[in-house]
């Protein structure tokens, strides 16, 4: 089923899977999360006994853990004249580019992985679209806000 959500004044389209199950598989905005329902003594409802639960009295309705919180570019990760370009928010080394020119990705997908103070750091798509130039390649340095992919 689809919902529509508004967190933060920004409507979300949110395709809900079967609710009877754990997980229960949203998608939203293209990506997957799995959310896991219990009831109030936090067992799943799946796991429920039907002829304990007609002689105990009702139980509250289950809850739902939220997802992690959908990543949004902020206005420093655009470069005026160059807003579709993907940027690299710290200075560090391109350890993998996973996507080439002409490639279609979808919003959150991981594109480049940059090694920054001894870290790996995945740097996601900001939208989706199309990959029409890739300006880095493994090993390269980079500086912070330098343009890395230009998504169309």
């Amino acid at each position: 089923m689809k919902i529509k959500v508004r967190v933060d004044n920004q409507d979300y389209e949110v395709e809900v899977g079967d609710l009877d199950v754990n997980p229960i598989v949203a998608i939203v905005e293209g990506e997957r999360f799995e959310v896991w329902a219990e009831d109030a003594q936090g067992s799943s409802p799946a796991s429920a006994d039907p002829a304990a639960a007609s002689e105990a009295p009702a139980a509250a309705p289950a809850r739902a853990h939220a997802p992690v919180p959908v990543w949004k570019p902020r206005q420093t990760d655009v470069i005026p004249g160059q807003e579709n370009a993907m940027v690299a928010p710290i200075p560090g080394l391109i350890a993998d580019v996973m996507v080439k020119e002409g490639d279609a990705v979808i919003y959150g997908q991981t594109l480049v992985t940059l090694e920054a103070m001894k870290m790996l750091n995945p740097l996601r798509a900001p939208r989706a679209g199309t990959v029409k130039k890739v300006y880095v390649q493994v090993g390269q340095v980079v500086k912070s806000r330098e343009a890395l992919i230009e998504i169309g």
